[in-house]
């Protein structure tokens, strides 16, 4: 692993994350063995209903105490457990790159870094897209340990740069998410959300768990700067000299008005809303949404 996969999931990281499951409320459609309860009907231990008995059922499935209540012979069902696929987009547009120390992308690289480490020990597919205009970088979804590697490459070796793409790269997800499993993306969402957020909300209705992972500077949540400052648009390079002070106000009531639309819409369409406020390490965020996300409540209700 080169020293860019070591910077995101560093080994105190894969320590504190080695033993989390990830297992979302979904009925997964996977293809081969793991931890999440299938669409399908098997044999592993989680309970799914009682049929009547028929010619040629396993009769080590009868359920006992049911026919002594009954005098009626029923079998046991149980559902598989099975695989899933996750689709972990990440938002390679310019203005990830702010602030210039810890900037946004690395943070949220490392978060889906982890995220990816944990579905990949547990037998998951995973697959990543970085949703850049100037080098976009993918790899497919595959569950091999190994393939760890090949992500850790793509999220370190990207540079985040250029407008934001983050539409066109979300209906390719869709197109290409036919299995139920997860989807997530991490941006910062600062572009017309809305046709993104639908598009989040489509792949939800498809009965994947969708997440939307919020990612916000402290300076950006805050604002603290002070006195004549020059703000330059990491996308477009433009610049301007703006009084700080007469500032504040305005775009702390701007601010909050755009988180507070981003929630909402990702409420309305049934996509989780994570938001990452950059101050905590990012395996403890990974932790987070998973415990999250596993409750069935999530960051989503405003």
């Amino acid at each position: 692993m080169g020293d860019g996969g070591a910077r995101l999931l560093p080994e105190e990281a894969r320590t504190a994350l080695g033993g989390l499951q990830f297992r979302p409320r979904i009925a997964a459609e996977g293809r081969v063995s793991g931890v999440h309860a299938s669409s399908h009907l098997g044999q592993s231990l989680e309970f799914s209903d009682l049929k009547g008995y028929a010619f040629g059922d396993d009769p080590r499935g009868i359920d006992w105490k049911v026919f002594a209540r009954t005098d009626k012979l029923y079998v046991r069902r149980y559902l598989d457990e099975t695989n899933l696929t996750a689709h972990l987009v990440l938002d390679g547009s310019g203005s990830m790159a702010s602030p210039l120390t810890g900037g946004k992308y690395q943070h949220a690289a490392s978060i889906l870094a982890g995220l990816a480490y944990v579905l990949l020990r547990q037998g998951d597919e995973v697959g990543v897209t970085v949703a850049s205009a100037l080098r976009p970088r993918s790899c497919a979804a595959r569950s091999v340990p190994s393939h760890l590697t090949e992500i850790l490459g793509v999220l370190s070796e990207a540079r985040p740069a250029g407008g934001t793409v983050l539409l066109p790269a979300m209906q390719e997800v869709l197109g290409r998410a036919r299995r139920k499993g997860v989807v997530v993306l991490a941006s910062d969402l600062l572009t017309d959300f809305v046709p993104v957020v639908d598009t989040l909300g489509m792949l939800a209705s498809r009965g994947h768990a969708v997440m939307l992972l919020h990612v916000l500077s402290q300076e950006e949540r805050t604002f603290p700067f002070q006195g004549t400052v020059v703000f330059r648009s990491e996308e477009t390079g433009e610049t301007a000299l703006l009084d700080a002070r007469a500032l504040r106000r305005k775009y702390l009531q701007a601010i909050e008005a755009f988180t507070t639309s981003v929630r909402g819409a990702c409420h309305d369409s049934r996509v989780f809303y994570c938001p990452v406020p950059m101050l905590r390490s990012p395996h403890v965020e990974v932790a987070e949404v998973i415990r999250s996300v596993e409750v069935g409540r999530g960051r989503r209700v405003p």
